[in-house]
């Protein structure tokens, strides 16, 4: 069996993270974990064309989720349904970085592991596989950590010039017994 993305990408480090954060990326098969999410959305005209491109979930306060992991050779691929939304994402380790594809948009981060949480800290940027400069990076923001026993998650996204693209957090615990395919596509576009 290979090594969970996560390990891979963090190396020792990984063992230091809160334990339900480190169950939640320690994928061994597909697993599915349910929750609740607050979004934010940004208002101006192109972050909302933005957040419908890359298919960002909807504006809403305690809205259902859950989030289906399925680990497919290296790769994870991530299906969060918030409400009846559905927002997917390939992650996959490139050179020590996690990437993660969103729609036409690839995201490199450092990941960073600490006994409070994880935190992904943007390095790197591409739309439709070209790389942008720093000036058309988006600022994001994500930090992931143990509270009370549950899994908790914050990310926020800025882009240049526009503001608010998009922001959410909520909690998540594993569903038990749950495991299943990814509905909507078999074969994930190629990776740029």
């Amino acid at each position: 069996m290979s090594i969970p993305l996560y390990r891979r990408v963090l190396g020792a480090t990984f063992d230091v993270l809160p334990a339900r954060v480190r169950e939640l990326h320690d994928l061994r098969g597909p697993a599915v974990w349910w929750g609740e999410a607050s979004v934010e959305r940004g208002r101006s005209p192109l972050s909302r064309l933005a957040a419908a491109l890359t298919g960002l979930p909807p504006a809403g306060a305690d809205q259902p989720l859950r989030v289906t992991f399925e680990p497919v050779g290296a790769r994870e691929i991530w299906s969060r349904r918030f409400g009846r939304m559905l927002f997917c994402s390939i992650q996959y380790e490139r050179d020590g970085f996690l990437a993660e594809r969103v729609g036409p948009a690839t995201f490199v981060f450092t990941a960073v592991a600490s006994t409070e949480g994880l935190a992904l800290r943007l390095e790197g940027f591409k739309v439709l596989g070209i790389p942008l400069p720093r000036s058309l990076h988006p600022t994001v923001c994500t930090f992931e950590r143990e509270r009370g026993g549950r899994y908790e998650f914050e990310v926020e996204a800025h882009l240049p010039f526009l503001g608010l693209l998009v922001r959410y957090g909520g909690w998540l615990e594993p569903q038990p017994g749950a495991a299943g395919g990814l509905p909507a596509f078999v074969s994930p576009p190629p990776l740029v």
